[in-house]
């Protein structure tokens, strides 16, 4: 997949979120709503912050792996 095609798509998850957080404004009432969304919002955040965080140690720690198989095997082959 191009950069182009995944700038598209995550255009169009990032509005299709935008335009849920806001459904679920309108849907809410008024001085309550406004304080479970944004706990909700907050919530919604951390995951996916943790989410992405798992990813990146998980990859940094794939890099490093390869890295060391990299290592020994210039070793063995010396």
């Amino acid at each position: 997949m191009n950069r182009y095609m995944k700038s598209v798509i995550g255009a169009m998850i990032g509005c299709s979120t935008a335009g849920w957080w806001l459904l679920v404004d309108l849907l809410l009432p008024d001085p309550i709503g406004d304080y479970l969304l944004f706990i909700l919002m907050g919530l919604v955040n951390m995951v996916i912050g943790w989410q992405v965080a798992k990813l990146i140690g998980k990859t940094k720690e794939a890099s490093k792996i390869s890295n060391e198989r990299t290592e020994a095997k210039f070793e063995l082959e010396s």
